[in-house]
């Protein structure tokens, strides 16, 4: 890995993806990608109304090919969406070019983090709790497997930018 390889934040809705992204993107002097506003800007919908008038299916092909093209980009912060590591291919387009980072959080503190899920299409039509637990049993396994990771339950946005930072320094070193 080099110091052009992009850093990858990973990790189920609610973990700070976006927020940290932002902010080691700032210290860093990197450009910030999300790849859910990605795919947004690229069909003028809403994540909401793509899952909506189109489908899931719909708008992970479409994550897939975004993910496909950050793979060829260089000194980015990306932050992507929570399901979007679950297909291989995604994370070998991820991890060619960059230090993927798994943000995690147990399902309290996602719930209360996610206390407002409006926009979230995967929480909605149900009990919002119950879902959170669902998605992080069925991505369990792909999330573990991930070297890389930050539990972010007690800790500010400026905490998990530092510990982003400091398992980055020696990792970009190789």
């Amino acid at each position: 890995m080099n110091s052009e390889a992009n850093i990858i934040l990973a990790g189920a809705m609610g973990s700070g993806k976006t927020s940290v992204g932002r902010i080691v993107a700032k210290r860093l002097g990197r450009e910030f990608r999300d790849t859910d506003r990605m795919i947004e800007e690229i069909t003028g919908l809403s994540i909401a109304r793509i899952f909506s008038e189109r489908s899931e299916a719909y708008f992970r092909n479409l994550e897939r090919e975004v993910i496909a093209q950050i793979r060829y980009q260089k000194n980015l912060v990306v932050a992507v969406g929570g399901g979007s590591v679950i297909p291989k291919e995604n994370r070998d387009n991820l991890a060619a070019n960059g230090v993927i980072i798994c943000l995690c959080a147990t399902s309290d503190t996602l719930k209360k983090r996610l206390a407002d899920q409006s926009g979230r299409p995967l929480l909605s039509g149900g009990d919002v709790e119950s879902r959170i637990e669902q998605i992080l049993a069925e991505r369990k396994a792909i999330y573990d497997s991930l070297e890389w990771k930050i539990i972010t339950d007690d800790l500010s946005l400026e905490e998990v930018a530092d510990a982003v930072i400091e398992i980055l320094d020696p990792v970009v070193r190789q």
